[in-house]
């Protein structure tokens, strides 16, 4: 499996440690994936508009 680190900013952590606690995710990876595929597609569309 090839793998890629990601940064947290500490100013986002409360945020990230909130929604695990509240979905029973596990990880920030687990977290981080999850938000890329069911919203990353969302968020394209949304920044996109943005500029157009």
């Amino acid at each position: 499996m090839n793998q890629k680190r990601i940064v947290l900013d500490q100013k986002y952590i409360p945020r990230a440690e909130e929604i695990i606690n509240q979905t029973g995710i596990n990880t920030y990876s687990q977290l981080f994936t999850i938000l890329l595929v069911n919203y990353g597609d969302t968020l394209v569309k949304s920044l996109r508009g943005a500029n157009e």
